[in-house]
């Protein structure tokens, strides 16, 4: 009798044995996965955080920076926009703004910690040494709501889709800058001047790339 009931307590005690292992095994295994679905969660939050401050990447020719363009609406004004990258991301003042396109959006002129403030070539002080289409015809560019080049030759051949490119030395060369939209002669006669067709809105602008 004893004989029977020691091996029924060690039967019993191995099926404890085996179940609490087993239920051990399966909690470490639910804490681990809880674990790495909130770590999971987290390097996604961060990816996303990343993805809003701005990244660095290469293409061939420059190192750019991308950064996101702040929203004033509704007091939407076109000289100026505000980007959310500024000293502790390596901005600096006087950079350069562009499109991924090669568009010349404007430049730096205010760096704070986190955010900077660009000039844009909608603003009417803006000026900039130019050329004009596949024959490079020298201009200057008058930024303002309606931009404009003016001081062409007006013995050059200027036709209405001739591109306008940066030529100052202050920038890359050859930046888009707008498409020649309306032709006319100024009252002297010694120069035309041209409209622009500019290639982007300020107030649609959502991201920007920085030299």
């Amino acid at each position: 009798m004893k004989r029977y009931f020691f091996i029924i307590l060690i039967i019993f005690l191995i099926s404890i044995t085996y179940f609490t292992t087993f239920f051990v095994k399966k909690k470490r295994a639910f804490d681990e996965n809880l674990r790495l679905k909130q770590e999971n969660e987290e390097l996604r939050a961060q990816f996303q955080m990343y993805q809003m401050s701005g990244v660095k990447y290469q293409d061939d020719n420059n190192k750019l920076f991308s950064a996101k363009v702040f929203s004033t609406y509704p007091f939407n004004t076109k000289n100026q926009i505000t980007i959310n990258a500024g000293q502790k991301q390596g901005i600096k003042k006087s950079a350069v703004v562009i499109l991924k396109e090669n568009i010349l959006v404007g430049q730096v002129v205010e760096v704070f910690e986190n955010h900077s403030v660009v000039r844009t070539i909608f603003d009417p002080n803006w000026q900039l040494p130019v050329r004009i289409g596949k024959d490079e015809i020298n201009a200057l560019f008058q930024g303002g709501t309606e931009p404009k080049v003016d001081l062409i030759d007006k013995e050059k051949p200027l036709q209405v889709g001739d591109v306008v490119y940066s030529a100052s030395q202050e920038f890359p060369y050859g930046l888009k800058i707008g498409e020649i939209s309306e032709i006319k002669e100024t009252s002297a006669g010694v120069f035309k001047e041209a409209r622009l067709k500019m290639p982007f809105n300020a107030n649609e602008l959502r991201e920007v790339l920085i030299y």
